[in-house]
């Protein structure tokens, strides 16, 4: 007897695993980021020999934002759709690709590793159009998902620019605006749209409901052509810098994002609930548009920008929406309500990288000890919320 309830306790735990894909993909996600954090380590200390940093970027902007984005959307999604959750060779599949994409790419195989990575990205779109198609409820998505469905296909037409370029005559253009869409534009828009929808619960502390989607067909129209017309802007921004109109550009897209996060995501409210989440979250989508902005002040200082964005903004967003949605997932939404240490430590971590990094294109006869210093603190950080999370990631809430 026991025996048998050992097996069916074992097939209930993987079915979970394969139904909530965030389970697989988050703490995959953050060993591929924290492989792209740890090559420029081993790169000043000699222990590789290649310059890492086209794969850097690839490990951070696909392997680790792409996996905690399709791994939150593949377990919302079929929800949200109310359709069946991923089947098991469903999720093998993704996981597969993904690890592939990111062995490319680390072997310094760019082309193949994106176009594997465009193929992970097609196939899940395919599950989830497939549910769409299949749902038997006449309910729609939020509205601000279109903007997750515009990341998306910004990853896409990225990925066609940026090897497309490679065989034209003078592909600067095409290189540019493709890597604008991938490395910014595929991670940018899916945190505009969800958290436009999620910075609300956060700020009442609750668990979204079904009925929070049954709004009126007007109204849903309404935020549906606000997000269009959000990322519409937000495109034409990554074209005119791509034509080299970087204050002009930085301008408008930090303008359109901070307009969006405060109209339609309410960020700048006062939680009617526990607050700590809702401002970490706050502090992470401020240093995002902080980073957007700083173009405009610093035009030659593009990549110093980028890490105020990704590391004090993307990164500090993600650790915190990770946070939730495992709390949650694992029964444990009583801590909602605390000021979640290993989550204070672990963003004040992200607070340190964000200055060291971006300090060190000021100083540049110490750039390769801050190089170091701040990916080694960036580490440091997902290890403090894999040691928190990780355990938990086997809970179920029921």
């Amino acid at each position: 007897m026991h025996g048998a309830a050992a097996a069916i306790g074992a097939r209930k735990s993987s079915a979970l695993w394969v139904a909530e894909p965030f389970r697989i993909f988050f703490p995959l996600g953050l060993l591929l980021g924290a492989i792209g954090a740890a090559l420029w380590p081993l790169f000043v200390w000699h222990a590789i020999l290649f310059y890492p940093a086209q794969a850097h970027v690839r490990l951070m902007i696909e392997g680790l934002m792409g996996s905690f984005i399709i791994g939150f959307l593949g377990t919302a999604g079929p929800r949200l759709l109310d359709a069946s959750p991923l089947l098991a060779v469903e999720t093998c599949a993704l996981v597969v690709l993904q690890i592939a994409s990111a062995l490319l790419h680390l072997t310094q195989r760019q082309t193949v590793g994106d176009i594997v990575f465009l193929v992970f990205l097609l196939l899940f779109l395919g599950m989830m159009a497939r549910r769409a198609r299949a749902r038997a409820r006449h309910d729609l998505p939020p509205p601000q998902f279109v903007l997750v469905l515009f990341g998306l296909l910004n990853a896409l037409a990225g990925i066609f620019l940026i090897t497309a370029a490679k065989s034209m005559t003078n592909g600067l253009f095409a290189n540019q605006l493709g890597s604008l869409m991938l490395n910014e534009g595929f991670v940018l828009f899916p945190i505009l749209g969800v958290g436009a929808f999620f910075f609300p619960k956060l700020l009442g502390g609750a668990k979204p409901e079904q009925s929070d989607l049954r709004i009126a067909a007007a109204l849903w129209v309404k935020r549906a052509a606000i997000a269009v017309v959000t990322a519409v802007v937000i495109w034409s921004s990554f074209v005119l810098e791509a034509l080299g109109w970087i204050r002009t550009a930085a301008l408008i897209r930090g303008v359109t994002t901070l307009t969006y996060f405060v109209m339609q995501g309410h960020l700048l409210e006062k939680p009617s609930g526990p607050p700590f989440l809702a401002q970490c979250f706050r502090l992470g989508a401020l240093l995002l548009v902080a980073g957007l902005f700083l173009p405009v002040a610093l035009p030659g200082y593009r990549l110093a920008n980028l890490h105020l964005t990704f590391i004090g903004g993307f990164s500090i967003i993600l650790f915190t929406v990770s946070t939730r949605v495992i709390l949650g997932h694992a029964g444990q939404s009583d801590l909602f309500r605390k000021r979640l240490r290993f989550l204070i430590a672990a963003l004040a971590l992200l607070i340190v990288a964000t200055i060291t990094r971006v300090g060190a294109d000021f100083i540049p006869p110490a750039r390769n000890s801050h190089l170091v210093y701040a990916a080694l603190i960036w580490l440091l950080a997902a290890i403090v919320c894999a040691c928190a999370l990780g355990p938990k990631l086997s809970l179920s809430d029921e």
